[in-house]
């Protein structure tokens, strides 16, 4: 294991073993700076995510109600049919 970390962002000294707690050495990638930077960067990217996935289920779930409307459509007619078939021979 490395006893001094540098940002892996730019390159900054960050952490020395022999000053910090260990868990926190380890864990540590980044500067403040870039820290805030990188922060920003994956909130966004997760966000674009979020939207995409959404953006495909709402047009799945407007192709499922067309189609359910298109069905009902069909019964109601059906349904209409068989109405009068029962009245006019029955």
């Amino acid at each position: 294991m490395k006893d001094l970390k540098f940002c892996e962002c730019c390159g900054k000294f960050i952490s020395d073993i022999n000053k910090n707690d260990y868990y926190s050495h380890i864990s540590i990638k980044y500067c403040s700076a870039c820290s805030e930077k990188i922060r920003k960067e994956k909130t966004h990217a997760r966000v674009n995510a979020l939207r995409k996935r959404k953006k495909q289920k709402d047009k799945f779930r407007d192709e499922q109600l067309e189609l359910l409307q298109e069905e009902n459509e069909l019964l109601r007619l059906r349904i209409i049919q068989l109405r009068e078939d029962v009245y006019c021979n029955g």
